[in-house]
């Protein structure tokens, strides 16, 4: 959704897409919080870049 929004130049359909990004790495890194901590921290720097990305590109 938010690369959708980049094309077509929308800027609030580029913040949506950006927020349900970033609802679904918080809620991931949780999730493997509690299984491997390790594997959290590497969805949390993902997550992190892939918004950095977003808004850069």
């Amino acid at each position: 959704m938010a690369s959708l929004g980049r094309l077509s130049s929308l800027l609030p359909l580029h913040v949506i897409g950006t927020f349900i990004l970033v609802i679904g790495g918080v809620v991931g890194a949780i999730e493997a919080w509690k299984i491997e901590r390790k594997r959290s921290i590497v969805i949390l720097v993902l997550i992190v870049s892939m918004i950095a990305l977003t808004f850069i590109i």
